[in-house]
């Protein structure tokens, strides 16, 4: 790809309002009311349910807006915790979702979003079981959705969420298929970036999400849809994830560094998911081939493979790899593409080193080497090919993961 490519371009994006700094929670009630919303149901999962730290916070912003607390979401995003969440706010009149946790819990609130937008939101579930995905109803109102992420993985400013297609809460994650949901309707109408919550996330949960979140940056920047406004949010998405990042493993982080790693992920995220283009693809591709039968953080997974496959993408294509050395602060004006690609490859091994990720495929649970050619085949199936800068055969994929093994 090369800057002329960028003559001409289309950027179809209406993201939500954002709100940032410390103490922004106390915001929500206020958010809500701006938007004519006078009742609100939190979205959220146990863990942080029960983390007064992070509850304490959202429900006194939310004041007597507040209606409950659904805290049933869990990392398999099933479609019926979305379905028990859409059906109480439809029962008890409810305006809005609020949206408060990981991506697990964002995702959820966007298809319990979806589902509210039919009168029978049950009807809906079911036929999204064989069909695989919960469009919006062409003659329905999605509910309203306000995110609270507390983890820097960067599924917050986006159109799409995932879901997994069972209505059972303790079917096993490996058994139950993906699918997903996509709408311009389903943008959150309002984001609150609150570092103060985020620093209440366990340190190897915000680390591994932060690898994730840095990814999407990464990913944006060679893009087929990468544009000029893209290029510019991801850049300083990079350096600022970059200088917040290496604090984040720390007891007590410096604040500032928190502010920096959030605003990052802002900027990151900013433009990456727009109605029939998402500039994320093949490390996110790579990632999703360890989603249902390792207990692994995706971010883990990032953080082992995403030097591997940016040294792949660099032997095939130019990958943009000058714009990705200046946005890391690694580019020297006399550097060959070559030095230029092995200069990006070290920097986001770097941040993975500081976020304290592991290195080796090897060090995740439950992974053995004979695996790695059938993980490889569900890799080379995945759907965010179709938006990647080049597309590795099944071993080609095989080769990238013994590299990393």
């Amino acid at each position: 790809m090369t800057d002329s490519s960028h003559r001409e371009f289309t950027l179809d994006y209406d993201p939500g309002e954002i709100r940032f700094g410390r103490g922004a929670a106390a915001d929500l009630g206020e958010l809500l009311a701006g938007r004519g919303l006078a009742s609100a149901l939190v979205v959220t999962g146990a863990n942080v349910g029960a983390n007064r730290d992070v509850m304490g916070p959202v429900e006194e912003g939310l004041g007597d807006s507040l209606a409950g607390v659904f805290d049933g979401t869990t990392p398999a995003k099933t479609l019926g915790a979305a379905l028990e969440a859409a059906e109480r706010v439809q029962a008890e009149g409810i305006e809005a979702i609020v949206a408060v946790g990981s991506g697990s819990s964002l995702d959820t609130a966007k298809v319990a979003s979806a589902l509210g937008s039919y009168a029978d939101p049950a009807a809906a579930a079911e036929h999204a079981l064989s069909s695989g995905s919960v469009p919006v109803a062409d003659d329905g109102r999605p509910t309203p959705v306000i995110a609270v992420p507390t983890t820097l993985a960067g599924a917050d400013l986006s159109v799409i969420g995932g879901v997994g297609l069972t209505l059972e809460s303790d079917a096993d994650p490996s058994e139950i298929p993906s699918g997903g949901v996509s709408s311009r309707r389903l943008m959150p109408t309002a984001l609150c970036y609150d570092p103060e919550l985020f620093e209440t996330t366990p340190r190897s949960v915000l680390t591994a999400s932060a690898m994730n979140g840095f990814d999407k940056a990464v990913e944006c920047l060679y893009s087929p849809h990468a544009t000029p406004i893209t290029d510019g949010t991801a850049s300083r998405g990079l350096s600022l994830m970059q200088s917040g990042f290496g604090a984040l493993a720390a007891d007590e982080p410096d604040p500032a560094a928190v502010d920096d790693a959030v605003a990052g992920v802002v900027c990151a995220q900013y433009g990456i998911s727009t109605p029939g283009a998402y500039r994320a693809s093949i490390v996110h591709a790579f990632g999703h081939g360890f989603s249902n039968d390792y207990d692994a953080h995706q971010g883990t997974v990032h953080g082992v493979l995403a030097p591997a496959v940016l040294r792949y993408v660099f032997s095939e294509i130019d990958g943009r790899r000058r714009l990705l050395a200046e946005a890391l602060g690694v580019a020297g004006p006399e550097m060959t593409d070559d030095e230029l690609a092995e200069a990006v490859v070290d920097a986001v091994a770097g941040v993975r080193d500081d976020l304290g990720l592991p290195d080796r495929l090897r060090a995740i649970e439950g992974l053995d080497r004979e695996h790695l050619p059938e993980i490889a085949e569900i890799i080379h199936d995945d759907s965010l090919f179709a938006e990647a800068p080049v597309r590795p055969s099944v071993a080609e994929i095989e080769d990238v993961l013994e590299r990393a093994w």
